[in-house]
């Protein structure tokens, strides 16, 4: 993308439901946890449904349709569009049943944030993201020929940064459905948003992608010191060889008809176990650090049942998101880490450890 966006980072571990907490953020100069020895990198496999990314164009100055395809099942969508027409504008997505039966839409996970700084709208889109997607609701029942929509009024030189996650059912036989999608600019609800006619897009990214999250374990050991692994490195471009395996599938535009590569996966939610073997065997506190490699921004964190929200960071900070206790045998912990956003460059994680 071509302006910064936002890395937000989803730390969970066996959590269900989430309130909002403010803490003093703790960081250090980046420069303090090297050296380093790199992870050995995981094997990433993809899950879920499939995935939206809607980023072109990324800047529009007419209401219209950036993105259309027709989905089945369960699916999520990301987007990131600035208005730079002269008026106020809505925009967001819009699910349209055009099948002969009612088709209930439930929703996931629902997030949009708006701001001037691109930043910003990220970290409040994916706060609010997850503070909606431990639970299932049913958003809508779609009559034939009618659409569900999830949009925020966005005024001019504003971005809108949006992630929500839907499942489409027949209400009959609840059994997959297919709908829809259209991520669009409107001034005045249109009563078929799937026929609202779809601008040019630009020199980044529209496409579906196979898989909305991807799994991996991830293993460190108390003896390897500070140690750290890359993730959201570029597949293509000046950050490219430093992605894990299987941490990029190839997509497809079903608009202008291309294969193309969701540069940075945005929008995907990456699931790592954490295994951690502390052969010292003594107590020891493990540590957690993100910095923000490619670039800066503000940054949301999920942990036991709290979300926090940082403040601005650097690609000079890293930001010390956890302390762990460790007992003398070590332990497993679910981590689940969500890059919606960021620079084009990798977000890197360090694991340190220290006596208790």
């Amino acid at each position: 993308m071509k302006k910064k966006l936002v890395l937000n980072v989803l730390l969970a571990f066996a959590i269900t439901g989430a309130g909002t907490a403010f803490a003093a953020q703790t960081t250090v100069p980046v420069s303090s946890l090297q050296p380093a020895i790199p992870f050995e990198k995981p094997v990433l496999s993809g899950a879920g449904g499939k995935l939206v990314l809607s980023d072109s164009p990324e800047t529009f100055t007419e209401a219209g349709a950036f993105y259309r395809d027709r989905l089945e099942g369960e699916f999520r969508v990301f987007w990131h569009h600035q208005n730079e027409a002269p008026e106020t504008l809505s925009v967001g997505v819009a699910v349209t049943n055009e099948s002969a039966e009612p088709v209930n839409l439930y929703a996931r996970g629902l997030g949009i944030g708006t701001n001037v700084y691109v930043d910003v709208a990220g970290q409040t889109a994916l706060a609010d993201f997850m503070r909606t997607q431990k639970e299932t609701v049913l958003a809508a029942t779609l009559a034939p020929g009618q659409s569900y929509f999830a949009t925020a009024a966005t005024a001019p030189d504003i971005t809108n940064s949006g992630i929500v996650q839907f499942q489409a059912m027949t209400k009959s036989g609840n059994k997959p459905a297919s709908v829809t999608v259209t991520t669009l600019a409107f001034n005045g609800q249109p009563d078929h948003p799937n026929q609202v006619d779809v601008l040019p897009g630009d020199s980044l990214t529209r496409g579906t992608f196979p898989h909305f999250d991807r799994i991996g374990t991830l293993k460190y050991d108390t003896a390897m010191g500070n140690a750290y692994l890359s993730v959201d490195s570029d597949a293509v471009g000046p950050w490219s060889g430093d992605a894990m395996p299987g941490e990029y599938e190839e997509g497809w535009d079903a608009v202008d008809g291309i294969k193309v590569i969701n540069n940075g996966n945005y929008g995907v939610m990456y699931h790592l176990t954490a295994e951690i073997t502390n052969s010292d065997h003594r107590p020891k506190t493990a540590s957690l650090y993100m910095n923000p490699a490619g670039g800066y921004g503000h940054y949301a964190v999920e942990l036991n049942r709290q979300i926090y929200e940082s403040d601005f960071l650097s690609y000079e900070d890293a930001w010390n998101i956890v302390n762990v206790k460790l007992n003398p045998n070590g332990g497993t912990y679910k981590t689940e880490m969500s890059l919606t956003g960021g620079s084009s460059g990798p977000q890197v994680f360090y694991f340190t450890n220290q006596a208790k």
